[in-house]
Order: structure tokens, then C-alpha cells, then sequence
């Protein structure tokens, strides 16, 4: 039995099935990546140094911030980054993070904010119950000890949320109910989405009706994924266009031979 689940492998469940099965329970590991996600991964490494130093009472000039980005995508480039219907290099997608952070540099210096935390961990019972685990990793978390709590998200992609939609969001909501069980004195959590792309800031918040219907929601989908797991159902694949971001193809039996679109770069 799985012993953890997140809002991502249930996504991933909601969108592919199959997907789910090589990546969750046969843990078939893969060093493939679209370049988005590439690029999205060094822009949150380097928001994370920004903040580790201003928690710890110093704030970093934007040329130190570029050159940790810099670093972080030399040093982690390899060949098996993949770039999906665009013509453009990779020189265009590191131009494209570094102007995320800078704007997001811009914005927010000098970096008042009350952070406590940045990439948080925490694993947290569904509804107190331990049979539903859930990890979450949280980019950042304010506090300003008076029970105000904010928890930050950073985008890097070309589309970002309405407030409505942010409304109904269960990335942020699960991390929520991740912060109810951890932390104490808790008297208001706001959600706060970062769209770097677009310099777009998206605020929401909960109610508890809101918390406890998620609750709910997760647990109905832990277990039709346990009772697929435990009856042998199928984890069918679900073809979509989404499919050329994905890099199972080998064992995917609704495709052939390997994505195309890894290629060296």
C-alpha cells in the first residue's frame, strides 16, 4: 500500500491513470524533463536561496540572485531536456526565467515579509485519520505571530489562474489543511499564488466548510485508487495532447518507441 499520497500523484491519477501506475507503483524512474519544468524548477531554487538569506537577516543584490540561476542551470543541464512544439532554444527559456526573477526582484525588494519557511515539508493525516497521508512541499510560508498565516506559491507558466479559479484551487487548500495540523496559534491563512511570467499576485482563502469537503474529496479518491490497486483494475492511459510531456511512451501501451521530442540540446 502506498504510504503517502500528494496533490500531484492525485492529479497525475485524475489525468493518466497509467501514468500514475509507472511513476507511484512501479516507481520507474525517469531523467527526462520538458525544458518549462526545467526552468520552473531553477527560477523556485533561486527564490529559495533569496529568502534562506533574508530569513537570515541578509538581502542579496539581484546580481547575486542571476548568478545563483546561472549556476543552478549550468550546473544542472543535461541532454535529456525536451523542448514540446516551440522552435525555440534554450537560450529563450533561461532569458525567460531569469526575467521572471527579476520582476519578481523588482516587486518585492527589500523582502519585508514575515517568512518563516521556504520548500516545507510536511506529510499530515487527513482529517487526523493516518490511513490518508498526504505530503505536501510548501515554497513558502509566512507568519507574522499574530496568527496570520500566508502560504506563497510561485508559477512559472504562460497561463495564470482568474480569482476564480483560484477560488476552487486544491493545490494551495491542501496545503492549508498540511499547515492546520503543523502549526499552532492559527487564527487566518491566506493563499497566495505568484504568477512570475505575468508579475500577477492571486490571493484566497478557505472556509472550514470549504477544508472539511476537500477532506472528503481526497479520501473518496485515495481510496478508488487503493481499490483499483487491491482488485487489480486497470490503470488505463488517458491520450491527449499532454502526452508529448510525457516520457513513459516505452511502457505506455497506447504509444510506440520513445517521446520524439527528447532530444539532445
Amino acid at each position: 500500500m502506498l504510504e503517502h499520497f500528494s496533490y500531484s500523484s492525485l492529479e497525475t491519477f485524475d489525468k493518466c491513470p497509467a501514468q500514475f501506475k509507472f511513476r507511484y507503483i512501479d516507481f520507474i524512474k525517469k531523467p527526462d524533463e520538458g525544458i518549462e519544468a526545467f526552468m520552473g524548477k531553477r527560477a523556485h531554487e533561486s527564490i529559495e536561496y533569496l529568502y534562506k538569506m533574508v530569513m537570515n537577516g541578509t538581502i542579496p543584490l539581484w546580481d547575486e540572485i542571476r548568478k545563483v540561476y546561472v549556476s543552478l542551470w549550468e550546473e544542472k543541464w543535461h541532454d535529456r531536456v525536451a523542448i514540446v512544439y516551440s522552435n525555440n532554444p534554450p537560450r529563450y527559456y533561461f532569458g525567460l526565467g531569469e526575467s521572471c526573477l527579476a520582476r519578481f526582484y523588482r516587486h518585492y525588494s527589500p523582502f519585508n515579509e514575515p517568512a518563516i519557511a521556504t520548500e516545507h515539508e510536511i506529510i499530515f493525516p487527513v482529517g487526523g485519520d493516518s490511513a490518508y497521508k498526504i505530503k505536501s512541499i510548501i515554497d513558502r510560508i509566512d507568519h507574522n505571530q499574530n496568527g496570520d498565516w500566508e502560504i506563497h506559491d510561485y508559477k512559472t507558466g504562460k497561463r495564470s489562474l482568474t480569482q476564480s479559479q483560484a477560488d476552487r484551487d486544491n493545490q494551495l487548500a491542501i496545503y492549508n489543511l498540511a499547515l492546520l495540523y503543523k502549526a499552532d496559534n492559527i487564527q487566518s491563512v491566506t493563499l497566495v499564488w505568484h504568477f512570475l511570467q505575468q508579475g500577477e499576485e492571486i490571493r484566497s482563502k478557505r472556509t472550514k466548510q470549504d477544508l472539511r469537503t476537500l477532506e472528503k474529496k481526497i479520501k473518496d479518491k485515495i481510496d478508488q485508487i487503493r481499490k483499483r490497486i487491491d482488485y487489480g483494475g486497470d490503470f488505463q492511459p488517458k491520450p491527449t495532447q499532454l502526452c508529448n510531456w510525457c516520457y513513459y511512451w516505452e511502457e505506455c501501451p497506447a504509444k510506440s518507441g520513445s517521446n520524439p521530442y527528447i532530444m539532445e540540446r
